[in-house]
C-alpha cells in the first residue's frame, strides 16, 4: 500500500512544483509569465467559442465541418470537368495502346478475313463510344418552366428558399433548377 502510495504522490508533487514555477510565485520570469498568461487567455477564447446555451456540442460540430462545407461548395463543381478530361483520356490510352501493342501481334497472328472483322468490330464500337459519349455531355439537362404553375407547391428549396417545382433539384455544377442532369 506504502508503494502505491507513493506513487501517487510523486506526480502530484510534480504538478505542485510545475504550477508554482509558471506562476504561482512573484519571482517568475517574465517570457513565463508571458507563456502563462498567454495559455490563460487561450483556454478562455476556446471556451468562449464553443459557449453556447442553445446547441452545446452541436454549434462545435458545425464549426468543426465548416472547411468541408466551403469544400463541397466550391470545389465540387470542378469535378464534372475533371471527370470529362479523365474519360476523353482514358479512352485515348485505350485506343492508343491497341494501335501500339496490340495491333502488331493481331497482324502477325491472324488471318486476313479474321483481321477484317477485329478492325471493322473495334472501330465500330470505338465510334460507338465517342458518339455516345459526346452526346450525353452535351445534352442539355432540361428546366422546368419559368412561368407560374397553376398547381400549388408545397415544398421549398433548402438553397434558394423559393416553391420547388415537381421532380427538380439545383444543379451542382450549374446551380440551375434541372429535372435532369446527365451523370
Amino acid at each position: 500500500m506504502r508503494g502505491q502510495r507513493s506513487l501517487l504522490l510523486g506526480p502530484a508533487r510534480l504538478c505542485l512544483r510545475l504550477l508554482l514555477l509558471l506562476g504561482y510565485r512573484r519571482r517568475c520570469p517574465p517570457l513565463l509569465r508571458g507563456l502563462v498568461q498567454r495559455w490563460r487567455y487561450g483556454k478562455v477564447c476556446l471556451r468562449s467559442l464553443l459557449y453556447n446555451s442553445f446547441g452545446g456540442s452541436d454549434t462545435a460540430v458545425d464549426a468543426a465541418f465548416e472547411p468541408v462545407y466551403w469544400l463541397v461548395d466550391n470545389v465540387i463543381r470542378w469535378f464534372g470537368v475533371v471527370f470529362v478530361v479523365l474519360v476523353i483520356v482514358l479512352t485515348g490510352s485505350i485506343v492508343a495502346i491497341a494501335y501500339l501493342c496490340v495491333l502488331p501481334l493481331i497482324l502477325r497472328t491472324y488471318s486476313v478475313p479474321r483481321l477484317c472483322w477485329h478492325f471493322f468490330y473495334s472501330h465500330w464500337n470505338l465510334i460507338l463510344i465517342v458518339f455516345h459519349y459526346y452526346q450525353a455531355i452535351t445534352t442539355p439537362p432540361g428546366y422546368p418552366p419559368q412561368g407560374r404553375n397553376d398547381i400549388a407547391t408545397v415544398s421549398i428549396c433548402k438553397k434558394c428558399i423559393y416553391p420547388k417545382p415537381a421532380r427538380t433539384h439545383h444543379c451542382s455544377i450549374c446551380n440551375r433548377w434541372i429535372t435532369t442532369a446527365p451523370g
